[in-house]
């Protein structure tokens, strides 16, 4: 057979690389025959003494996917305090700083005490007083040496200065604010030595970023697909991500009522996250997925996945002599075009530009809705260099 020399001309079409978000559902959709023949020369294949392009292809077959539900939302602490004094007074000692780790009960800051503290010493020494007259009196009574009303006069003395001296305890302990909980000081710069505070004024917060929980809004249409208990992962908008495992731990019983200019209804969905690194921080905003389940579907490589006015699509190999009648019945086939094609052993793999609708991309694979069947061939490199026709050579150990 004598050699077939090819020098065809080809439309070179702009196609981005495939980025898809969501769920992708579009009307079903046919292979496209832009037949522009391009023969590149890459790898050396004898058919018909031509060169052609070498690829790597991948046969369609069935993956594990695990269906879920997207929502952005903030996260929250469990546990998120304010500090305030219970008592007035001026700021004598600072004993941390913000950022530091504190542990309930420990104090925070230190108002003065001077007065509190010296009426305490009074109170103590009184009960102490009135607690030795109150067991003299209840001795002599039992000798007969003191009345009833007399000893009962000093019991209850004893018990007034005895209550006293706690009431002035507690009082004095007022003047250590301590805090509440186990967490990380907030912001402590508002309040310097000597300032003057008073009951119930803010002073700094303190958070427990150890457990976090977000409230995510689902839509009514998925609000049946969720339920306590199923898993949650989270991934964080910073840079690098921070990555997350938690769990549904409440669904609302009823849906938000949708709002004029509002989103449709819509339900609320909680779920909580240990914070096992102590990264993540309350008030940060996390995408978070809820795994409704586990499904196998057809999957299509990311590598075969390409974009065209915000179509996916893939370049799937057929023989020739298969193609053919779909090119013949193409708008854009010129004559020299099918002529060279026809001249090719029935058995030469071409490529053909095939539109695709694709669900979310899940460890490099995505689903296939349609487009594709089990079996199916696609390319999965040099895939910026195809043409819809074009002639290739399948490397050695592809696919």
């Amino acid at each position: 057979m004598p050699s077939i020399r090819w020098n065809v001309n080809y439309r070179q079409e702009q196609v981005g690389s495939a980025q898809l978000i969501g769920c992708i559902v579009r009307a079903p959709l046919v292979a496209v025959i832009t037949v522009s023949v391009a023969l590149a020369a890459c790898g050396q294949s004898k058919t018909s003494g031509a060169t052609f392009l070498s690829i790597n292809t991948a046969t369609i077959t069935k993956g594990s996917f695990k269906p879920s539900i997207k929502a952005i939302s903030p996260l929250e602490s469990t546990t998120n305090v304010t500090l305030s004094p219970q008592t007035d007074g001026r700021v004598i000692k600072k004993l941390v700083k913000e950022g530091d780790q504190v542990q309930a009960g420990q104090v925070i800051l230190v108002l003065d005490n001077t007065q509190l503290s010296a009426q305490l010493d009074a109170s103590k020494s009184q009960a102490r007083y009135d607690k030795v007259n109150a067991e003299r009196y209840q001795y002599l009574y039992e000798q007969g040496a003191a009345s009833a009303k007399r000893r009962d006069a000093y019991a209850t003395k004893a018990i007034i200065s005895r209550d006293q001296a706690i009431a002035d305890k507690a009082n004095l302990n007022y003047k250590f604010v301590r805090s509440p909980i186990n967490g990380v000081i907030g912001d402590l710069d508002t309040v310097k030595i000597g300032d003057y505070v008073k009951t119930g004024d803010v002073i700094t917060g303190i958070v427990d970023n150890s457990t976090l929980w977000t409230l995510m809004e689902i839509p009514a249409s998925q609000g049946s697909q969720v339920k306590v208990g199923q898993p949650v992962r989270l991934v964080s908008q910073s840079t690098p991500p921070i990555t997350g495992d938690g769990t549904i731990t409440f669904v609302s019983p009823y849906y938000a009522i949708a709002q004029s200019g509002k989103p449709p209804n819509t339900l609320m969905v909680k779920a909580v996250f240990p914070n096992l690194t102590g990264q993540l921080k309350t008030g940060q905003y996390v995408a978070s997925e809820i795994i409704t389940g586990s499904s196998e579907q057809l999957a299509v490589p990311v590598q075969a996945v390409m974009m065209q006015a915000q179509q996916p699509f893939v370049y799937e190999l057929v023989p020739v002599s298969k193609a053919l009648p779909q090119i013949k019945r193409s708008a854009n086939t010129t004559a020299q075009t099918l002529k060279k094609l026809e001249k090719l052993p029935g058995d030469t793999p071409i490529v053909l530009q095939t539109k695709v609708q694709l669900g979310d991309l899940q460890n490099n694979l995505y689903p296939v809705i349609s487009g594709l069947k089990a079996g199916d061939e696609v390319a999965i490199s040099n895939t910026s260099r195809l043409r819809s026709g074009m002639p290739v050579k399948v490397s050695a150990g592809a696919n």
